[in-house]
């Protein structure tokens, strides 16, 4: 494995699916639970108890589980890109507000194209 500089939601992002994932097949279990144990350690007890049972966090499982299901019916050609696409672009605000509420800065990723959904 190797280290990788990002964003706090970012990583936050990257558990979120690894939760979604565990709950749809344990075979995911070892994934979200070494990544969760990783983050973990960085935080002290509070701030992470904070974060990971924040309205926020939620947000993020939430518009990831989103994402996937967009994805699944997309394979069917039950939904257009479009309907994809719009979930991808709710999961970059929830990313938005996890960094700003816990990090006080905006987070690096600098999304192009999403003007008329920020209308």
């Amino acid at each position: 494995m190797i280290n990788l500089l990002v964003d706090e939601a970012y990583a936050f992002d990257y558990l979120s699916i690894l939760e979604i994932k565990k709950n749809i097949s344990l075979a995911n279990d070892r994934s979200w639970s070494i990544c969760y144990s990783y983050l973990q350690s960085q935080f002290d007890t509070e701030k992470w108890q904070s974060m990971i049972n924040s309205d926020e966090y939620k947000k993020m499982i939430e518009a990831n589980t989103l994402t996937f299901e967009a994805v699944d019916k997309a394979k069917k050609n039950q939904v257009t890109a479009r309907d994809v696409d719009f979930c991808n672009y709710k999961r970059y605000v929830a990313k938005q507000k996890f960094q700003i509420k816990f990090f006080k800065v905006d987070v690096s990723e600098i999304k192009i194209g999403y003007g008329e959904y920020s209308k």
